[in-house]
This record gives structure tokens, sequence and C-alpha cells, in this order.
């Protein structure tokens, strides 16, 4: 396995910013605006997220976490791992604009196995998606409201998203080779 290409921090943090800009520039009169992050790949994304929302765009949200574990339509493939995130959702998702949050979209399957979690607990004002980066090759028709890295993979390649909320300068993504 290879490196086909690193993106560093400076693009992430562009990504982000560009992210955030086009969610303020969408939501700045929503009133009950909430960042779910897909566990685990989408934690990351949602705080910083989060905090430039507040920092550059004054833009105020509420944070939660969707496990998408028990929706997966690959759970006989791939067992559940230890490393569960249970859903935590504070606010009543029928008085909420949702936007779910994760480092990479692929098939659409996480963002499926996502919506059906979500949907389990209430029936959502608004539901949108946020991505750091859509890598393609969908197989279900679901695209990201905002997207912040766009980067063609062939469907044999892996992407690995490496987000520091410590030290965010040693945040970066890979694209991997077989």
């Amino acid at each position: 396995m290879t490196t086909r290409k690193s993106i560093s921090f400076s693009e992430i943090s562009s990504a982000i910013e560009k992210i955030a800009a086009d969610i303020a520039a969408n939501h700045s009169v929503t009133e009950t605006l909430v960042l779910a992050a897909i566990a685990n790949g989408g934690i990351a994304l949602s705080e910083l997220l989060r905090a430039r929302l507040l920092e550059s765009h004054g833009l105020q949200t509420h944070s939660a976490t969707i496990d998408i574990s028990f929706h997966r339509d690959d759970i006989g493939v791939n067992p559940i791992s230890k490393e569960v995130e249970s859903t935590s959702l504070v606010q009543n998702p029928e008085d909420a604009t949702i936007i779910l949050t994760d480092d990479v979209i692929f098939s659409g399957r996480s963002a499926r196995a996502a919506l059906s979690e979500l949907h389990a607990l209430g029936r959502p004002r608004k539901v949108e998606l946020a991505v750091l980066v859509d890598r393609g090759n969908r197989c279900l028709p679901i695209e990201p409201n905002f997207r912040g890295i766009s980067e063609t993979t062939s469907i044999d390649e892996k992407v690995k998203v490496h987000l520091s909320l410590k030290n965010p300068e040693k945040s970066h993504v890979d694209i991997i080779s077989p």
C-alpha cells in the first residue's frame, strides 16, 4: 500500500472554513441548528466545524453524536467495533435542523444508516449532510449539501482522515492505493 496523495492541514483548514461559511450562509436565521457527528469519523470534524461557526461566523449550534452501528447493511461482514459512540441527541429532533457530519463520504451507506438512526428518534424539521472529503463512487443516491474537498478515488483506494483537536496543524488526509 502506498500513499498516492496527502492533503495538508492548510487545505483541511480551508475546507473546514468553506463548509462553515456555506452553513452560515444557509442557516443564519435557523432557530435550532444541530451538528450531529456520525460516529466515529464525524466527531472531530463536527467539533472543528462547531468552533469555526462560532468564532468566524457567530453562529451557535448544538452538538450530537449518531451511532450507526445497528443500521449498517454490512454488519455481518464488519462486526460492531468496541469503540462505538452511543447516540446522544439533547435536542428534540422534531424542532431541529440537523446537519449530519462525517469525515468521508464514499458509497453513501453511512449517511443512509445515520438517517435511519435519526428517524428512529423522531422526525427532524430538516436534515442536511456535511463532509470533509467527498471521494465519489456512490452506490446510493445521497449527496452532501456541504463538502470541503472533492477527491476522485478508485473503489480499491482508502481515504484515511487524521484530524487532531489538540494539535490541528498535525491533521492530514492520506489517499492510499493498494
